[in-house]
């Protein structure tokens, strides 16, 4: 039985509508909705796949987002250590955010290749003295 599927898509639809026209992004949080397996089953039949897909390989929170046949349109599963599936998202989106670098992240990079480039800098001046 269909219960929320149709709303969803609708939901979908002006998401888009809004990321096309605004900019703006949107996110679905599926698992905190009530669907039934044939809502499910609807919305991953209308959706269809894409071409990409995205796996992110943490021993404490492994996530992976597919691209649909719906451009601008990702769906995206976290797990929990267990492998279980903790949070179930639609992201109407360029590109999932919790897949991009996030800020933290780019400042331990900034600061590995920071001791890096210095690391090697230090090693040349040692050759050249000796």
């Amino acid at each position: 039985m269909l219960m929320n599927s149709i709303p969803i898509l609708k939901e979908i639809l002006q998401a888009l509508k809004d990321l096309y026209e605004k900019g703006e992004e949107h996110i679905i949080y599926i698992n905190k909705l009530p669907i039934t397996p044939e809502d499910r089953e609807l919305l991953l039949d209308v959706l269809g796949e894409g071409q990409v897909k995205i796996t992110y390989s943490s021993k404490t929170q492994p996530a992976e987002w597919k691209e649909t046949g719906i451009y601008g349109v990702w769906i995206g599963v976290i797990k929990n250590r267990d492998d279980k599936p903790v949070l179930e998202t639609i992201e109407i989106t360029h590109f999932p955010k919790l897949a991009s670098a996030q800020k933290e992240d780019i400042e331990e990079s900034i600061k590995y290749l920071e001791e890096k480039i210095r690391e090697i800098e230090e090693k040349q001046k040692e050759v050249r003295d000796v």
